[in-house]
């Protein structure tokens, strides 16, 4: 093909198309990388005519069993080599309801920076599939699934977009998409390798915003999530985290109306997901910091049950030992000294 004329290639086609396909489908991947490489050059002779004689055929051959893990690896060996124009064919057949993320997943591992310009479209989908299955014997294969795109995503504007996303999904009139996006986030939050730095506001205060949530999987999944930031999080950045944590404790507390936050009282939970901002705060904080972090804790105890305290009693003690022994007392100081005697 490489040293054939376009119209030569064409008036064979008909002899190497079903070559290719069955090439493609191969028991051995010696014979499907071959087969990518001759697709390749498919291509790029006869251009997009190449993509309607063989991707619909390897899609339709994932539903045998006998050859769907051949064909499937035929997909991602097409990809490997020419994701720009594979891709962009996939994705709206991929994405069209029922979901394919398990060929999604396969897919993404090798896409690479073309993944990210699809993301708008794969990301709702993915979503949406998870949503379908939660509760049922697939979800833990469907959260596998959304865990190997996400995790494929490697450059910045993805790792942006990843964020964005997921958090506006979050706030879903519909509670199963909320439910399923707050998963997909805990996954990225607990498991990706991305430095995540740049994006630490806008995902601390969509998580907390969701400690008043009225499902119970949105709750567990953004306290997972949270605590999974804050775990990883350096001195630098725990106290620069200080006054957007105040703020948003504020507003979840006043949401609730003076009653318990939801969020701090999941049971052997409570607050630690948010402690060690706090802590740090109160501890070696500038005196601006430590006064905003030790109001945000005496807010946080007002807006936590007791039984839910409880495991972070001994946490909790050292900062208000602090507050309680400083021999130089400012007003908010003296103010939060009385609140904790009393």
């Amino acid at each position: 093909m490489k040293s054939t004329s376009r119209d030569a290639v064409l008036y064979f086609s008909e002899s190497l198309v079903p070559t290719a396909r069955k090439a493609l489908c191969d028991p051995l991947e010696e014979v499907r990388e071959a087969a990518a490489k001759t697709f390749e050059q498919l291509h790029s002779t006869i251009g997009h005519q190449a993509l309607e004689d063989i991707l619909p055929f390897l899609l339709k051959q994932l539903d045998d069993e006998e050859v769907s893990e051949f064909a499937l690896d035929g997909l991602k060996q097409v990809m490997a080599i020419k994701s720009r124009v594979v891709l962009p064919y996939l994705v709206p057949k991929l994405t069209t309801p029922p979901v394919n993320t398990r060929v999604l997943a396969f897919l993404s591992s090798v896409a690479g920076d073309a993944l990210t310009r699809h993301l708008g479209v794969i990301l709702p989908a993915v979503m949406l599939a998870l949503k379908e299955k939660l509760g049922t014997p697939d979800e833990q294969l469907e959260m596998a699934n959304c865990q190997a795109v996400i995790l494929s995503v490697e450059d910045d504007t993805g790792h942006r977009i990843i964020i964005e996303d997921l958090l506006e999904a979050t706030r879903s009139p519909e509670v199963g998409m909320r439910q399923a996006a707050a998963i997909i986030l805990n996954i990225y939050c607990s498991r990706s390798k991305a430095d995540y730095t740049s994006h630490l506001r806008s995902l601390v205060s969509g998580l907390i915003r969701l400690f008043n949530d009225s499902s119970p999987v949105v709750l567990e999944e953004s306290w997972d999530a949270l605590n999974a930031i804050t775990k990883k999080l350096d001195a630098g950045n725990q106290l620069a985290l200080i006054e957007e944590l105040h703020k948003e404790i504020r507003l979840i507390g006043n949401e609730s109306k003076g009653e318990h936050v939801p969020g701090f009282c999941l049971p052997k939970k409570g607050v630690t997901s948010i402690l060690p901002v706090l802590r740090e705060g109160v501890l070696t904080g500038s005196p601006e910091q430590k006064e905003e972090a030790a109001k945000a804790l005496g807010l946080v105890i007002r807006l936590t049950s007791a039984d839910a305290l409880r495991p972070s009693v001994v946490s909790i003690t050292g900062p208000l030992i602090r507050i309680l022994g400083d021999r130089f007392r400012t007003g908010w100081q003296r103010e939060l000294r009385r609140w904790v005697l009393d």
